[in-house]
């Protein structure tokens, strides 16, 4: 009972992990609509911080993920963590949600670490 127990909580763990990714990997406009509903409208960090949460207690699972997974899960959250700090507040506005670079290239690759761990599919922008 116990294992079972323990293959649930690593599944709801996975699972969470590509909803976060997903929400990353989603247009701007479906991302601010994500971030208005939550009362977040106006700063987009918590895409970030949903990832942040869930991604430190994924990496800490033995075997729950491949190493070319673990590889391109850190590799996203050290992205998002280069955009962060005060010199970079611009890059988590709704503006820059919808135009910047960096974002897009966060989107990108939230697209291989999606496929890499699920096969989804996800719309581009």
């Amino acid at each position: 009972m116990k294992a079972l127990d323990q293959t649930e909580t690593q599944q709801s763990l996975l699972e969470q992990l590509i909803v976060a990714i997903s929400r990353l990997a989603r247009p701007a406009e479906s991302q601010i609509a994500y971030l208005e509903a939550l009362g977040r409208g106006t700063t987009a960090d918590e895409l970030a911080l949903d990832l942040d949460d869930v991604a430190e207690a994924a990496l800490a699972v033995p075997g729950l993920l491949s190493p070319c997974q673990r590889d391109l899960v850190r590799s996203l959250d050290d992205q998002l963590r280069e955009m962060s700090g005060s010199e970079r507040a611009a890059l988590w506005s709704r503006q820059a949600l919808r135009r910047s670079p960096a974002w897009s290239e966060i989107r990108t690759k939230a697209r291989v670490v999606l496929r890499e761990l699920h096969g989804e599919r996800v719309a581009a922008d």
